[in-house]
Protein backbone atom coordinates (compact mmCIF):
# COMPACT_ATOMS: atom_id res chain seq x y z
CA UNK A 1 0.00 0.00 0.00
CA UNK A 2 2.80 2.44 0.84
CA UNK A 3 4.45 1.76 -3.20
CA UNK A 4 1.28 2.58 -4.28
CA UNK A 5 0.93 5.85 -2.44
CA UNK A 6 4.40 6.23 -3.21
CA UNK A 7 3.93 6.34 -7.13
CA UNK A 8 0.38 8.11 -7.05
CA UNK A 9 2.00 11.48 -5.60
CA UNK A 10 4.81 11.34 -7.80
CA UNK A 11 2.32 10.96 -10.73
CA UNK A 12 0.33 13.73 -9.25
CA UNK A 13 3.97 16.22 -9.06
CA UNK A 14 3.86 15.76 -5.40
CA UNK A 15 6.80 15.04 -3.25
CA UNK A 16 6.73 11.23 -1.85
CA UNK A 17 6.00 10.71 1.36
CA UNK A 18 8.59 12.04 3.40
CA UNK A 19 10.37 13.97 1.83
CA UNK A 20 10.06 18.11 1.03
CA UNK A 21 9.29 19.59 -2.25
CA UNK A 22 12.96 21.40 -2.16
CA UNK A 23 14.42 17.23 -2.69
CA UNK A 24 12.57 16.28 -5.85
CA UNK A 25 14.32 16.62 -8.91
CA UNK A 26 12.36 18.75 -10.60
CA UNK A 27 12.60 21.09 -7.95
CA UNK A 28 16.64 20.46 -8.85
CA UNK A 29 15.91 21.27 -12.08
CA UNK A 30 14.35 24.46 -11.46
CA UNK A 31 17.02 25.98 -9.50
CA UNK A 32 19.01 25.38 -12.04
CA UNK A 33 16.95 26.56 -15.36
CA UNK A 34 17.46 29.93 -14.62
CA UNK A 35 21.35 29.80 -15.50
CA UNK A 36 20.22 28.38 -18.72
CA UNK A 37 16.75 29.96 -19.72
CA UNK A 38 19.26 33.61 -19.20
CA UNK A 39 22.11 32.02 -21.70
CA UNK A 40 19.08 31.07 -23.72
CA UNK A 41 17.40 34.29 -23.47
CA UNK A 42 21.15 36.08 -24.42
CA UNK A 43 21.72 34.28 -27.60
CA UNK A 44 18.09 34.45 -28.77
CA UNK A 45 17.98 38.19 -28.34
CA UNK A 46 21.50 38.57 -30.00
CA UNK A 47 20.10 36.34 -33.31
CA UNK A 48 16.90 38.77 -33.65
CA UNK A 49 19.68 41.45 -33.54
CA UNK A 50 21.21 40.40 -35.97
CA UNK A 51 18.73 39.29 -38.21
CA UNK A 52 17.29 42.84 -37.81
CA UNK A 53 20.49 44.65 -39.21
CA UNK A 54 20.40 46.20 -41.91
CA UNK A 55 23.03 45.84 -44.75
CA UNK A 56 26.09 47.48 -44.78
CA UNK A 57 26.94 49.84 -47.01
CA UNK A 58 30.26 50.21 -48.68
CA UNK A 59 30.57 53.13 -50.86
CA UNK A 60 32.60 53.16 -54.10
CA UNK A 61 32.64 56.18 -56.33
CA UNK A 62 32.60 55.54 -59.95
CA UNK A 63 33.14 57.37 -62.96
CA UNK A 64 29.68 56.91 -65.63
CA UNK A 65 31.06 55.82 -68.92
CA UNK A 66 27.93 54.01 -70.10
CA UNK A 67 24.37 53.71 -69.29
CA UNK A 68 21.59 51.02 -70.25
CA UNK A 69 18.00 50.26 -69.51
CA UNK A 70 17.91 46.17 -69.82
CA UNK A 71 14.13 44.79 -70.10
CA UNK A 72 13.10 41.05 -69.45
CA UNK A 73 9.65 39.77 -69.58
CA UNK A 74 8.49 38.21 -66.31
CA UNK A 75 5.01 37.01 -65.15
CA UNK A 76 3.68 38.98 -62.33
CA UNK A 77 0.82 38.09 -59.65
CA UNK A 78 -2.04 40.31 -60.34
CA UNK A 79 -4.80 38.56 -57.93
CA UNK A 80 -6.62 35.44 -57.53
CA UNK A 81 -9.09 33.47 -59.86
CA UNK A 82 -11.55 30.69 -59.45
CA UNK A 83 -11.14 27.61 -61.86
CA UNK A 84 -14.23 25.79 -63.57
CA UNK A 85 -13.87 23.14 -60.61
CA UNK A 86 -13.80 25.52 -57.67
CA UNK A 87 -10.01 26.13 -57.35
CA UNK A 88 -8.42 28.96 -56.29
CA UNK A 89 -5.72 30.17 -58.68
CA UNK A 90 -3.32 32.53 -58.71
CA UNK A 91 -3.48 35.11 -61.28
CA UNK A 92 -0.33 35.63 -63.72
CA UNK A 93 0.23 37.89 -66.28
CA UNK A 94 3.49 39.05 -68.36
CA UNK A 95 4.56 42.26 -67.74
CA UNK A 96 7.87 43.79 -68.83
CA UNK A 97 10.41 44.84 -66.26
CA UNK A 98 13.36 47.49 -66.44
CA UNK A 99 16.48 47.84 -64.54
CA UNK A 100 18.96 50.13 -64.88
CA UNK A 101 22.45 49.79 -65.05
CA UNK A 102 25.34 51.99 -65.12
CA UNK A 103 29.03 51.19 -66.33
CA UNK A 104 32.07 52.18 -64.67
CA UNK A 105 35.69 53.13 -66.94
CA UNK A 106 36.68 49.73 -65.84
CA UNK A 107 33.70 47.73 -67.45
CA UNK A 108 31.86 46.76 -64.12
CA UNK A 109 28.10 47.34 -64.65
CA UNK A 110 26.14 48.13 -61.57
CA UNK A 111 22.47 48.16 -60.84
CA UNK A 112 21.02 51.68 -60.11
CA UNK A 113 17.27 53.16 -59.14
CA UNK A 114 15.00 55.07 -61.94
CA UNK A 115 15.60 58.43 -60.42
CA UNK A 116 19.76 57.96 -60.40
CA UNK A 117 19.70 56.77 -63.35
CA UNK A 118 17.77 59.96 -64.96
CA UNK A 119 20.14 62.15 -62.41
CA UNK A 120 23.55 60.93 -63.88
CA UNK A 121 25.48 62.05 -67.00
CA UNK A 122 28.29 60.01 -68.69
CA UNK A 123 31.60 61.12 -67.70
CA UNK A 124 30.10 62.59 -64.38
CA UNK A 125 31.20 60.42 -61.09
CA UNK A 126 28.63 58.41 -59.43
CA UNK A 127 28.77 57.20 -55.50
CA UNK A 128 26.97 53.99 -55.34
CA UNK A 129 26.97 50.92 -52.19
CA UNK A 130 28.69 48.06 -52.40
Amino acid sequence: MLRKRLLTRRCRGLAPAGRSLRDTRSAQKWRTAPVIRRIAGTLLLLALAASCTTPICHPLTIVVAGKEVRERLETVPHGVRTTETGRLEEDRRPEVVRDYWVRAADGTWYPITLDRYRGVEIGQPLEICR
